[in-house]
């Protein structure tokens, strides 16, 4: 009752101003969750409408004294406290700073929480002041880590002092963000701190204090521009203090890993010239072991710089492996083929996972004088290679390459020419292949042909063949088409719809020779739909005899429901139906893919299937030889 006296007061108080409705005030804090979420909602399209480019000011000042107000109340919900923090970081300007700091010392942790992430992002300057006062007075770790947070975010260069402070914390997480905190602010105070950090920098979080202060000297490292600068830079060097440049490059001996080793080279190299980074490329081509040399040398090609790039180039035959695949990666992501011949001797010369790397590299980089050596990796298929091989063919710029292969293969086609086509597949490619493999072509040609059918062919080049199967003429040889149909076949993924679409109306006015030579073809079109015609052929005396081969070779599990299906026939004779029950029973056995308990469901249903006699006794005994059903 004492609530909700007290968010009746605030209510009343607050409609005054107009800024927030009475009775969204109200509902935030009602036991009603639908009232809860729309009052917050209402507030956040308040806020949102107040902050927005060219709204009237003296809507977000109310709005904001409002908010502010109702934070800090302390009898008021903790719920409606924290909807009107949530709003405030879009409206906070100077006006709330000092309420916003009182809220850093609430009892409640969330109302701290959402008062110093408003306080972080508010845009006056003042709004640092509270939270370095609350940092200078924290003793929790987690909420110096917050207040940390907010001040890095804000990158005011006050708060400097207290991250300096707070490198020798001896909590390992406090003393990480401060040196992050001080690598990302980038002042001359902030360097000198981490420099004297270093040395005694504890070895957990010295690759962060490494990379903090390259990235803080960066900034350093431009000649500076103004008067005090100069003088500044004049009196440094008197003394001996070494300019940030310099601090940097003295790091290089001491970095701890390749990471910062190539953080180091990547300064040293974006200062003036970049020949401050010179010696370290000439100490890594020496010392091609050390750490970071694959990655900095490829950064050295890649960057341009002749006084980078050119004495890694000319090390090139000196390289190791690694270093020569870094140096080539970095020329085929500028398509330079210079070094082509290079590239090409490399791939000859490694094996593996390095092989293919190199061979997809030649898709970048390569011209035409990496068609042979790509060819005869692809002819290999193998598994490592083949994929990089393909991908490279089919990348390769060549000018006009394309338009010479059509022209190619459209007046006297080799296999070299088909089988580039076939990877590099230029529109139109699949209909120019059935047009130079169609009957009425000369075999050689039809031959090559069909070799580009079988790497890229689709859907339409499979309803071809199909079509040819059934047309062939007397006399004529069909098993081209039949070879070429049942390796393209698969990778269609269209069984059910070649077998509907075209296979059963070519069968069906296909000579009986031909329909005999499409049977070939059924293994390559095992789906359901196919299945399905199979059973109502084993209805058919006719076809029975027929559809029976077929269906008692299938060995994939999904055969198991057409297999039921025709052994259910009621007019089959024993031997039939003894051979359906012993195709359906080699399903189940471990060999086979397919769940366990889907396997084990289906021999209880090929055992109730079973007639009694020796067919349901054999179907017993393979049950007990699979272990189905253990």
């Amino acid at each position: 009752m004492k609530k909700l006296f007290s968010t009746l007061f605030l209510a009343t108080a607050l409609v005054a101003h107009a800024a927030i409705p009475a009775d969204v005030l109200t509902n935030l804090s009602s036991p009603d969750l639908a009232k809860r979420l729309a009052a917050e909602t209402t507030l956040r399209k308040l806020a949102f409408e107040a902050g927005k480019p060219g709204a009237d000011p003296a809507n977000a000042q109310a709005l904001e004294k409002d908010l502010l107000k109702l934070a800090s109340d302390t009898s008021a919900p903790e719920s409606s406290r924290l909807s009107a923090l949530e709003q405030l970081p879009f409206l906070s300007s100077a006006s709330s700073v000092q309420g916003l700091a009182a809220l850093l010392a609430d009892p409640v942790p969330l109302i701290r929480e959402n008062a110093r992430y408003a306080l972080q992002n508010n845009p006056d300057p003042s709004a640092s002041a509270p939270l370095l006062l609350a940092l200078d007075k924290s003793d929790q770790p987690t909420w110096t880590l917050g207040l940390m947070d907010s001040l890095a975010t804000r990158a005011d260069a006050s708060a400097i002092p207290a991250f300096a402070s707070r490198l020798t914390s001896p909590n390992q997480a406090v003393a990480s963000l401060a040196v992050q905190s001080l690598g990302s602010l980038g002042s001359k105070e902030s360097l000198d701190a981490l420099n004297k950090f270093l040395p005694n920098c504890p070895p957990a979080i010295l690759p962060v204090a490494q990379s903090a202060l390259v990235r803080c000297a960066i900034p350093l490292s431009k000649d500076p521009t103004g008067i005090w600068d100069r003088i500044v830079a004049s009196v440094d060097k008197f003394l001996g203090k070494p300019s940030a440049s310099e601090t940097i490059s003295a790091l290089w001996p001491k970095a701890v890993n390749a990471a910062i080793r190539c953080e180091i080279f990547n300064a040293l190299a974006s200062i003036g010239d970049g020949s401050q980074a010179v010696p370290l490329v000439t100490e890594l081509l020496a010392k091609q072991d050390t750490p970071g040399t694959r990655e900095i040398i490829h950064l050295s090609v890649l960057s341009g710089n002749p006084a980078l790039k050119d004495p890694v180039l000319a090390a090139l035959p000196s390289l190791n492996e690694d270093a020569r695949l870094a140096v080539h990666s970095a020329l085929a992501q500028s398509s330079d083929s210079s070094l082509e011949g290079d590239l090409l001797a490399l791939a000859a010369a490694l094996d593996g996972s390095k092989r293919a790397t190199a061979i997809e590299l030649l898709g970048s980089c390569g011209t035409e004088k990496s068609v042979d050596f790509l060819l005869s990796e692809a002819a290999k298929k193998s598994p490592l290679t083949l994929p990089s091989a393909s991908l490279a063919l089919n990348r390769l710029k060549v000018d006009g390459l394309d338009q010479r292969l059509v022209d190619q293969a459209k007046g006297t086609p080799d296999q070299k020419t088909v089988t580039l086509l076939a990877f590099r597949n230029p529109e139109g490619t699949e209909a120019l292949f059935l047009k130079l493999a169609a009957p009425d072509s000369p075999a050689e040609i039809r031959n090559i042909a069909l070799t580009g059918i079988e790497a890229m062919g689709g859907y339409e080049a499979g309803a071809q063949l199909l079509r040819w199967i059934a047309a062939t003429p007397a006399g004529s040889d069909s098993k081209p088409y039949i070879a070429s149909f049942r390796k393209i076949a698969p990778q269609l993924k269209a069984e059910g719809k070649l077998w509907t679409s075209v296979f059963l109306p070519a069968y069906q006015s296909a000579s009986p020779e031909n329909r005999t030579a499409l049977l070939y073809t059924i293994p390559a079109l095992r789906c359901s739909e196919s299945g399905a015609t199979l059973v109502e052929w084993v209805r058919d005396p006719s076809m029975r005899q027929t559809a029976i081969d077929q269906l008692t070779t299938w060995s994939g599990f999904d055969a198991g429901k057409s297999l039921l299906a025709a052994a259910a026939v009621s007019d089959l004779d024993d031997p039939s139906r003894e051979k359906l029950f012993k195709a359906a029973t080699r399903l189940f056995f471990p060999n086979i893919k397919g769940k366990p308990h889907e396997k084990k469901a289906f021999a209880n249903k090929v055992l109730a299937a079973a007639p009694e006699g020796p067919i349901r006794d054999a179907v017993q005994q393979a049950i007990t030889d699979s272990k189905v059903g253990k």
